[in-house]
């Protein structure tokens, strides 16, 4: 099957997921293709006078990616696959080729900056169940067995911190300086801007940064943002596979289990909103402190909770509990929020549906693993 047979396939329903562009493939200096996605979707050889997205990547690699056999966010990482122009729309680039590699029917259009109504999880019926938790419990790995976690915390939601969980992790050791070597030729996707007023929009400011020099540049003034904006963000990237050495699985799940992971790097200053997952998630603090503040899932109500899809998923709050507006959200008192901070060699595990904003209090570096535990939600 030729390229321009495989991109019209690959595009041929992404507008159903609420994509509209032109998305332009560069295999070379002779050979690029370009895709416009709309109701309906057409691919013409040659170059797009004005492309909203551009990437260049080698045809042995974009034929691995429709194979299966490659992934696109790694590619990106290591330097391989190029991106440039409107990044947001760049980012939904994995979901379109999912949705093309799992059968590419047409589904219900989905509009990504649209807010849904969100609805009830399991989750929310075992935490309504159990007693108030008014504190995280803090236990050192040493005096805290696999078998007792998986008796203790996982089946009851309870979320957790793991001190001194990271010491046989060689990217813990390294100092910043020692591990800049490992960054080296990695790319990033940044987010610039108000990022926290448009959470899980595709609007957002995002740019493709070199890893490296974002590590250097973090406590650089410019690193602060301006204007009363959060300082740039390298957040919810794919750990690259040339640090996947650098790092330990957790043990308190079968490894089988784990999604790739991911990596979060910035300054002092930045901030996720409350939110919660669809997924168990273990967050390793690798660099420096972060806040953790958390509500029950059966709280959700309470929060203002909304979805990115109909069936739920990703769901981003109104209720900001650093600013609480209880004429708004007037069941939120009833809420008790927990704030835990991380330091580095903590590991927090955050059951599925667990509400979480989290800021970083000092320049850091985070890597978390979302497990497909299967915890019966």
């Amino acid at each position: 099957m030729d390229l321009q047979t495989i991109l019209g396939k690959l595009f041929a329903n992404a507008g159903a997921v609420g994509i509209e562009g032109v998305f332009q493939f560069v295999f070379g200096p002779h050979q690029a293709y370009w895709s416009e996605v709309k109701a309906s979707s057409r691919t013409e050889a040659g170059r797009h006078t004005r492309p909203d997205v551009t990437i260049e990547v080698a045809e042995k690699d974009f034929l691995g990616i429709m194979a299966g056999m490659a992934n696109v966010e790694e590619l990106f990482a290591s330097g391989r696959l190029k991106i440039g122009g409107n990044m947001g729309l760049a980012t939904l680039l994995p979901q379109i080729i999912d949705h093309a590699r799992h059968g590419g029917g047409v589904v219900e259009k989905v509009d990504m900056n649209k807010r849904y109504p969100t609805p009830p999880r399991l989750s929310e019926k075992l935490t309504a169940s159990l007693p108030t938790q008014r504190s995280v419990q803090r236990r050192p790995r040493s005096g805290l067995s696999v078998q007792e976690f998986r008796a203790q915390y996982l089946p009851h939601g309870i979320p957790l911190v793991i001190s001194d969980a990271l010491q046989d992790w060689p990217l813990f050791k390294l100092s910043r300086e020692e591990s800049l070597v490992h960054f080296a030729e990695l790319q990033g996707i940044t987010r610039h801007g108000d990022y926290v007023k448009k959470t899980f929009s595709t609007e957002r400011d995002f740019r493709s940064t070199s890893m490296a020099d974002f590590i250097a540049s973090l406590d650089s003034p410019a690193a602060k943002g301006t204007d009363g904006e959060p300082p740039a963000y390298m957040g919810n990237n794919i750990l690259p596979a040339r640090l996947m050495e650098q790092i330990k699985l957790p043990p308190y799940f079968d490894p089988s289990l784990f999604i790739p992971p991911r990596i979060w790097i910035g300054p002092k200053g930045t901030l996720t909103p409350l939110h919660r997952d669809d997924t168990d998630n273990l967050f390793a603090q690798v660099w420096g402190q972060k806040i953790f503040t958390l509500a029950a899932p059966h709280h959700r109500e309470a929060l203002g909770t909304w979805s990115t899809a109909p069936q739920g998923g990703l769901d981003g709050c109104d209720f900001n509990p650093d600013a609480p507006d209880y004429q708004r959200f007037p069941h939120a008192r009833d809420v008790t929020f927990m704030r835990v901070t991380l330091e580095a060699g903590d590991l927090l595990f955050l059951p599925e549906g667990w509400f979480h904003q989290v800021e970083s209090v000092s320049t850091s570096l985070s890597v978390n693993f979302w497990v497909n535990s299967g915890r019966g939600w």
